[in-house]
C-alpha cells in the first residue's frame, strides 16, 4: 500500500532542513602528549589539545607556498640561507605597526613565519606562537609547506637551546651552483635539515674556497663535510681538506649524505668503499679460480677450521656503543637453519656479536669453497632472495662467490661473475642480514661486507 502524500512531504521538508541548516562538528587535529622533559613549551599543552573555538566548518585553502613576514630592522644579509627560500612568500613590513597575533586574525587556519634578528617564529591557528632557532629552519619550513608539523614534533624532534627550538643534529651546508641545480627542483627529505649557500652555475667551483666558508660557519652546520651540487651531479667534500672529495649521483643522494650526517662514515671512507668495489668488479671479471688465504697471508686448506670476523662499519646503528659494552666489540659470521621458507631447510650466513660459527674449506676443480657442516656457501636463486646460503650440492658458475683480497688482508665477497657486492645490513645490534643487492641496486649502496679469516 503506498504511504499518503503528505508522508513524502515530511519527509522531504526534513531531508531540506537538515541540508540547509546543518552545522558540522569541529575541526580534529593531531594532540600532543608531553613525554619529554626537555619540552620548550609546557605552557601551551593545555591550548593544544582544547578544541578551536570554531563551530562550523571552514575549509582550509590548498598548500601554497608559506607567507615569512620581515621587519624592517631585520638585516636579511645576515640570515642564513635556506632551500625553502626558493619558494616563500617574502614580505617585508613596517615593524611600528605589523604584529604577528593580528595577522593571524587575519588568515585563518594559514600558517606564516615572521623573521627575527636572532630567530624566526611559527605562527599557526593550531598553537600560540612558537620561536625556533635559525638553524633549523629549512626543516621547520619544509615541514611546514608539506602540512607535516604537528605539535608533537615540538617535544620529541626538536630541543630547547638558549630558549630557542632546534633540531638536535645540526645541519648540512649545501652549496648550489645554478637555477637548474637538482637540490632545487624537488624535495628530498634529506635537504629538511640544511642550511645553503647560492651560486651562479658559470661560478667557478673551487673547493678550497668553498672549504674557508664552511669552516666560518663553525657551530651552525655538521663540521667534517659538506655537499656541492650542480646540475645533476653531487660531491661530499672533505672540509679540512678539500681534495678530499667523493662524487655521488641523485640516486645515491639520500644513503650518502644520511651516513655522513650521522658520523657513520667519512669521505674518505666513501671514496676507499668504491675503489675496493671497483677493484672487486674487475678481479671477478678476470679470474677464473681462487683460493683461501687467512689475515696472515696462509692459505687454508682443506682440515682447516676457520672463524669469519666482519671488519666493515655497521652503517645507521643507534645501538653500536650499547653492543660494544655488552659483547667483546666484534661481530664474527654465523649461521642460521631457516626452516619452512622454501621447499627445503637452508643454512643462511648471518652476522652476529657473539663468537662465530666455525667454517671449513672444500677444494673442487682447483676452487675453493667455505663450507659449513659439508654445505657449500653459494648464492641462492632470485626466488631465495640472493641470500648468501648453505646447500649440499657444490654451486653451479651461476650461483658462486666470488672473494677478492684488499691491502690490509680483509676480504670482500661477491656474486661471481657479476661484481654486485655481498652486503650486511644490520638489525639494531644484534643480528647482520646478509645477501646480495640486486643488480638495479647495486650501486644504491657501496657498503661492501669486508672480513678477517682467523685459522682455529
Amino acid at each position: 500500500m503506498a504511504a499518503p502524500l503528505h508522508v513524502f512531504l515530511v519527509l522531504a521538508a526534513i531531508v531540506v532542513y537538515r541540508l540547509y541548516f546543518y552545522v558540522p562538528s569541529p575541526f580534529t587535529y593531531p594532540t600532543y602528549n608531553p613525554t619529554s622533559s626537555d619540552f620548550a613549551y609546557k605552557n601551551m599543552v593545555k591550548q593544544l589539545n582544547k578544541p578551536p573555538i570554531a563551530t562550523k566548518k571552514v575549509v582550509e585553502p590548498p598548500l601554497r607556498a608559506p607567507t615569512v613576514f620581515v621587519p624592517d630592522y631585520v638585516d636579511l644579509t645576515k640570515v642564513q640561507k635556506c632551500l625553502e627560500d626558493r619558494r616563500s612568500n617574502v614580505v617585508t613590513v613596517n615593524s611600528t605597526t605589523f604584529s604577528g597575533d593580528r595577522e593571524l586574525e587575519k588568515r585563518p587556519f594559514q600558517r606564516f613565519f615572521v623573521m627575527e634578528s636572532d630567530h624566526f617564529t611559527l605562527f599557526n591557528h593550531y598553537h600560540p606562537p612558537v620561536k625556533f632557532s635559525y638553524k633549523s629552519r629549512n626543516a621547520v619550513m619544509s615541514n611546514v609547506w608539506r602540512d607535516a608539523l604537528y605539535t608533537n614534533v615540538f617535544g620529541t624532534k626538536f630541543v630547547e637551546v638558549d630558549g630557542l627550538l632546534q633540531l638536535e643534529p645540526l645541519p648540512v651546508l649545501s652549496f648550489v651552483f645554478g637555477k637548474d641545480a637538482d637540490t632545487l627542483l624537488s624535495n628530498y627529505l634529506i635537504d629538511d635539515n640544511t642550511i645553503s649557500e647560492y651560486y651562479e652555475a658559470t661560478t667557478t667551483m673551487d673547493m678550497i674556497a668553498l672549504a674557508t666558508v664552511a669552516r666560518g660557519k663553525a657551530g651552525l652546520c655538521v663540521s667534517h663535510f659538506f655537499v656541492v651540487n650542480r646540475g645533476k651531479e653531487y660531491w661530499a667534500v672533505d672540509t679540512k681538506d678539500p681534495s678530499i672529495n667523493y662524487a655521488f649521483s641523485p640516486s645515491t643522494k639520500t644513503r650518502t649524505i644520511s651516513r655522513l650526517a650521522d658520523g657513520s662514515t667519512t669521505v674518505q671512507t666513501l671514496i676507499d668503499e668504491e675503489q675496493l668495489q671497483t677493484s672487486v668488479e674487475a678481479h671477478t671479471r678476470q679470474s677464473s679460480n681462487f683460493k683461501l688465504h687467512d689475515i696472515n697471508g696462509e692459505e687454508v686448506v682443506e682440515g682447516d677450521n676457520i672463524v669469519f670476523h666482519i671488519q666493515s662499519g655497521r652503517g645507521d646503528d643507534e645501538d653500536l656503543e650499547e653492543r660494544r659494552t655488552m659483547f667483546d666489540g666484534k661481530d664474527w659470521l654465523h649461521v642460521l637453519v631457516s626452516t619452512g621458507i622454501w621447499d627445503q631447510d637452508v643454512s643462511l650466513m648471518h652476522g652476529a656479536t657473539d663468537n662465530g660459527a666455525t667454517f671449513g674449506v672444500a677444494v673442487a676443480d682447483d676452487i675453493a669453497y667455505i663450507t659449513f657442516e659439508g654445505q657449500f656457501l653459494q648464492v641462492g636463486s632470485k626466488e631465495r632472495g640472493l641470500n648468501a646460503i648453505f646447500l649440499p650440492d657444490i654451486p653451479s658458475k651461476r650461483n658462486r662467490v666470488h672473494i677478492s683480497y684488499t691491502d690490509d688482508g680483509d676480504i670482500a665477497l661477491s656474486h661471481w661473475g657479476t661484481g654486485v657486492p655481498i652486503v650486511c645490513s644490520w638489525v639494531k645490534y644484534a643480528y647482520g642480514a646478509i645477501y646480495v643487492h640486486d643488480l638495479e641496486d647495486a650501486a644504491y649502496t657501496r657498503e661492501l661486507l669486508r672480513l678477517r679469516i682467523v685459522k682455529v
